[in-house]
Formats: structure tokens, sequence, C-alpha cells
């Protein structure tokens, strides 16, 4: 079976999975093919890892029709299906697909409009509530199914020996609880509402020591930064930036934060942190929803609302071993989301829809 992959894009924030995810593919047996646009991180990680790909950039992104470089490797390799992933991709890659009478599956990690997916023979959801959202704009439910994004849990065990060092480098003692959160700095990820949940436990009394460490960067650093000095958390709150490699950061810390105001697609770094073993907490909208088994595997709470953040945070810190407890199911449950379980889900979509015909929107 042959598949092209697409993305119209040439920095993935999902890159790494991404490419486990294909190089899984490989090991079941899928003849792949990858395209993407030149230059950027990506390409010169498929590059690392050996893969052979293709580079097509597009005039007009919304033409899809000058993308004749894409037109002429399909010709080439001759897919039984390509594979797009986000929306610029979905909209050039099903009008190819169409016209070349080739199927097309689109794999989608967002929101997006319905006109990007009009010609998609079939649809892949990051999750439950991205199914939903699809549904509501109009796609029927036989032509999709919910595929959640993978991790590679082998790669997000905990290292005791490098949790060691980078305690050491943040200035944590052996009883120090790190509460971690990461992520773009904008305004929807919530970064201020767990500034002012922290603030909150600081003010009541907890058992343990704790410091709070947010990576990353983005448009609304400085007003966090600024908030954390309002709020009287100087010393308590480490912002060390943004950081190529997330997981000694991980290893290091104990709970993990997604404290999102609007509904996450999926949240990849939520697995990513239940992997590690760390326990997590996540607003209860959007992807998390599909991930936290609240009071099992993790904790859900109310979005944009510090105090029950707060709340939820106190119990942690004064119940470690009901944390280690989670902590333990967290990374068990993880595995139910490894590269391995994802890339056999995907193959048999590929068989699925090459059996039948599609219904072409």
């Amino acid at each position: 079976m042959k598949i092209l992959h697409y993305v119209d894009e040439n920095n993935l924030a999902w890159r790494e999975t991404w490419i486990q995810l294909i190089k899984e593919l490989g090991r079941l047996g899928i003849e792949n093919s990858i395209v993407c646009k030149s230059g950027g991180t990506l390409s010169s990680r498929l590059r690392e890892e050996g893969f052979s790909f293709s580079t097509c950039d597009v005039p007009v992104a919304w033409l899809p029709q000058t993308a004749l470089e894409l037109g002429r490797i399909i010709g080439r390799f001759r897919p039984d299906i390509i594979h797009t992933r986000l929306s610029s991709a979905a909209r050039i890659g099903g009008w190819w697909g169409k016209r070349m009478g080739i199927k097309v599956i689109q794999t989608i990690d967002k929101y997006p409009k319905a006109i990007y997916h009009k010609n998609a023979s079939f649809l892949i959801a990051c999750s439950e509530s991205v199914k939903a959202h699809m549904l509501r704009n109009g796609f029927r439910n036989d032509m999709m199914t919910v595929i959640h994004n993978p991790v590679n849990a082998g790669m997000y065990k905990r290292d005791e020996k490098v949790r060691e060092v980078i305690r050491k480098k943040l200035g944590a003692g052996r009883d120090t609880r790190i509460i971690m959160a990461a992520g773009r700095f904008v305004e929807w990820k919530g970064f201020d509402v767990l500034l002012k949940a922290y603030a909150a436990v600081l003010n009541e009394k907890t058992t343990a020591d704790s410091i709070l460490l947010l990576l990353g960067d983005g448009e609304e650093k400085g007003q966090l930064y600024d908030l954390a000095e309002k709020l009287g958390l100087k010393g308590r709150v480490i912002m060390p930036g943004f950081v190529q490699d997330i997981r000694p950061y991980l290893w290091g810390s104990d709970i993990f934060v997604l404290p999102s105001k609007t509904p996450e697609p999926f949240g990849i770094i939520l697995l990513e942190a239940m992997a590690s073993g760390l326990a997590p907490i996540a607003t209860m909208a959007g992807g998390p929803l599909d991930i936290i088994k609240d009071g099992l595997n993790g904790w859900l709470v109310d979005i944009d609302n510090p105090v029950h953040l707060s709340e939820r945070l106190c119990y942690a810190l004064n119940n470690e071993d009901i944390v280690k407890s989670i902590a333990e199911c967290a990374a068990a449950g993880a595995c139910d989301f490894d590269v391995a379980e994802i890339a056999r889900k995907t193959v048999a979509v590929y068989e699925k829809i090459l059996r039948r015909i599609p219904d072409q929107r």
C-alpha cells in the first residue's frame, strides 16, 4: 500500500510524534512518501531520520491548482491514498486527489472551517471534540472516525538520574514538589489562571514546599512575568523559556497542569507528561476529556476557574500517596495512545477506504 503524506508546512510543533508514526507505518508494510514545504525544521529532521521526501512550495495557498509540483510528485509516486494534515494541505491535497482520482484521507488536529475539507474521502479527527465540530459543520458520521494523536511512550519513561540533575538546576530540594505547565504564552492557554491559582495555593496551608515551572514563549510572556510579580510569586515561579527537549523538565516535575481557557483540540503535551510519570490536571473541555478519567489517572477542573484549580492543587500537594497513585495510572494510560497502536488503527482506516468507493463531498 502506497501512502503520500502531505503537510503544507515546514515547521511542526508535533513533528517528532508524526515522524514516529510514519516510521511505525513503514514497519507495518506501508510504502510512505512525504511532501512538505522547503526550509524550516521539518525537512532537516526528515533528512536526519533518513526519510525519502519531496518539497513543494505552493505559489498561492488558496489556489490548489498552483501546486503544480505536488501534482507532478503525485503522478510519479502514484499513491493509493493521499493523507493530509492541517487545513492548507487538506485544501490543496483534496483538490489534487479529486482531480487525479485518488482517495484523500485528512487528519484534523484543530477546529477548522468546513471548506478546507470539502474534497475529503474520509476524515480522521484527533479527538471526540474535533469530531463533534465537524459533525456540526455538516460532515456525516459515516465518513469520519477518531484516531488520537500518538505518543512514543518509551521515549518519555522517566530517567531518575536526569531528574536529579534538573531538580538541582532548578534549586528544588528533595521534598520540593514541582508543578509544571508548558506551551505557547498566548491568552487562551490560561497560564494567567494557573498563576492566580498557584498564588492562592501559597496562601493556604499545605504540607509540601513547591515551585511552579512554566516552559514556553510567546506574546504574553511579559504580561505573565508582570502578573507573577504582582501576585508575589517572585522566587516561586521559574520561567526558563522555550526548550527544544522538554523531557528533562518533565522528569524533574511531579504535577502537570494544562489550564487552557478554550478547548484544546487534543493536547499532546498532556500525554507526554503522563508518559513521564506526572499526575495531570487539565480543564474539562476538548481533547483532555478523551485522555483523563477524573480521579483515576488525573483530574479535570472548570475552565477559567482559578479557585477550582487551586483547590485541586492544594489537594494534590497535601496527598503525596494519592499523587503517586494517579501518576502510575497516568503512565499506564498513556500507553493506550502509544504510536504502535495509533499506527495500527491508521492502517485499518487505509484498508477500509481502499475496500470501498468513497463518497466525495
